[in-house]
């Protein structure tokens, strides 16, 4: 059965584990629980050496994964990587291609891993706002030159151009991120 233990929390060690951990002790001694009271080193022999394990945050965000074997660890995908303060821990059979850490991937309470469309929409409107500067940063001294009776037959030809590339990407729905269509760069 794959486990999926949620919720880990800094707890004060008991007495027992005071005692049991008391040779290991190099100072402050840390532990673990989760929701359900899992002891954070105890649960981890519950965990199969062979399965993928991940660590998610209260938002079902992957923080963290193990997904290759970890040849200093006997090849197997050791759990025992993970310090999950304030998060949840599972195993699963396979990730999806592309899946990594970055924020944009997320665990369901289905166990299902999928991508997480806010990430998506967050680098989409970056995106945006980049192309947007940057053809506010063509067009501006462009439009000084037209102002001013300064501009070449050439720069005026490149401000139109700059200026239905703004408009166009005024016209972008980021909404369908990543799968986003955009406007190419004026040539």
């Amino acid at each position: 059965m794959m486990q999926n233990i949620k919720n880990f929390r800094k707890v004060e060690p008991t007495v027992e584990q005071m005692m049991r951990y008391a040779s290991q002790d190099n100072g402050e001694l840390l532990f673990l629980s989760s929701q359900d009271g899992h002891d954070w080193y105890e649960c981890q022999s519950l965990f199969a050496d062979d399965t993928i394990k991940i660590m998610y945050d209260a938002q079902g965000i992957i923080r963290s994964m193990v997904a290759e074997p970890v040849p200093q660890r006997g090849n197997v995908l050791p759990v025992s990587m993970f310090w999950p303060v304030d998060c949840s821990v599972a195993e699963v059979s396979a990730i999806p291609d592309g899946c990594d850490i970055s924020g944009a991937w997320r665990y369901t309470d289905a166990g299902e891993i999928i991508r997480h469309h806010d990430f998506d929409l967050k680098l989409a409107e970056k995106a945006l706002l980049s192309r947007q500067n940057q053809a506010d940063n063509v067009i501006s001294p462009l439009e000084r030159a037209v102002k001013y009776g300064m501009a070449t037959d050439e720069e005026k030809t490149t401000l139109e151009a700059w200026e239905r590339y703004s408009v166009l990407l005024s016209r972008v729905d980021i909404s369908s991120a990543p799968e986003i269509v955009w406007p190419p760069l004026p040539a």
